[in-house]
């Protein structure tokens, strides 16, 4: 069994600074991104965590090809909004729910993959209020820059202009969405994507009208994940998808990595991570039309001063999975 390094990751419970792990607990210790940090000093407590707001299910830990354990993952994690909150890409963007289904006398938590799937958990903190001696009128207002509109296929090909990315468009059946429907810009953590596709698995999956997918996307890495060249792309990899594990795939499932590997994508250094989601007990229990579900990330380092370009696949088993080695087989980069 594997363990993930020492070192400073995304922060799992939510906040945009970066966390240190220590190679086998999560810390106190954090620092901002982009600031020059080494490992802490001494030893640190665990955080405190607040309690989850819905009945959890325990699932193994990522870990290389048919283990377990790898990355760190906290035992629990923030409170979870009981609303929508951020797409979905994989297997799904629409609209992250909490859902309490009581089905047979079970009660399993649905997790729409829309467009809020990445949003920030709930704080309890007041927001200040206007000082009212101000008129309204006069409060410097700040628009949020227009999101990029999606590519639309060209001939059998996706290309994607920002990252330079190029991949086979799988078919009619996929459509290109609007950029507004699975981007977040405020989620610091969340890629902007800059083209794609999605399938419908199955439509109003949780009963409250929101649609499980199939997902091909890419984006440039964000900044908050710390790039220092291609040696650690497998290591991006790798925390991009504990990542994507907890904000999109919101039903309780189990978990494994099919591949884990350096490749090269038009002749630039990249590396690969392909992993496969069971939502076996939960489908079955509550008939849902798909039980797991086949994915990858692919990252391509783009030389120096420039953000790795990623392609984010995701498919269920209800759509045709050979999507997945097409589009793989089929990349390239400018």
């Amino acid at each position: 069994m594997t363990t993930t390094p020492a070192g400073w990751y995304p922060d799992p419970y939510g906040s945009p600074l970066l966390r240190w792990w220590d190679g086998t607990q999560w810390t106190d210790a954090t620092h901002a991104p982009g600031q020059e940090a080494g490992a802490p000093q001494a030893p640190q407590q665990a955080p405190q965590q607040a309690p989850l707001q819905a009945p959890q299910q325990t699932q193994p830990q990522w870990g290389p090809v048919n283990q377990t354990a790898q990355l760190p993952m906290p035992e629990f994690g923030a409170p979870r909004r009981t609303a929508p909150v951020w797409p979905w890409i994989v297997g799904g963007i629409a609209t992250v729910v909490v859902l309490a289904l009581v089905i047979g006398g079970a009660v399993i938590v649905l997790r729409d993959r829309a467009y809020t799937a990445n949003a920030r958990p709930d704080t309890t903190a007041t927001a200040p209020q206007l000082d009212q001696t101000v008129p309204p009128e006069q409060e410097p207002q700040q628009s949020a820059p227009p999101l990029p509109q999606l590519p639309q296929p060209a001939g059998d090909r996706i290309k994607d202009p920002v990252t330079g990315l190029s991949y086979a468009y799988p078919g009619d059946k996929w459509q290109v969405p609007e950029s507004k429907d699975i981007n977040n810009p405020a989620d610091q953590r969340s890629p902007l994507w800059t083209s794609g596709c999605t399938a419908t698995s199955q439509a109003n999956y949780d009963g409250r009208g929101n649609d499980w997918v199939g997902s091909v996307y890419t984006a440039e890495v964000p900044q908050i994940y710390p790039y220092s060249g291609s040696q650690g792309l497998g290591q991006l990899s790798q925390t991009l998808l504990l990542t994507f594990d907890q904000d999109f795939y919101g039903i309780p499932h189990d978990h494994k990595i099919l591949r884990n590997e350096a490749l090269t994508v038009s002749g630039k250094q990249g590396w690969v991570i392909e992993f496969e989601m069971d939502f076996t007990k939960v489908a079955e229990a509550n008939g849902l039309k798909w039980k797991k579900e086949k994915g990858a990330i692919v990252l391509v380092d783009r030389g120096q001063n420039a953000r790795p370009a990623m392609l984010y696949v995701s498919v269920p088993d209800n759509l045709d999975q050979s999507v997945l080695k097409r589009v793989e087989d089929s990349l390239q980069s400018q």
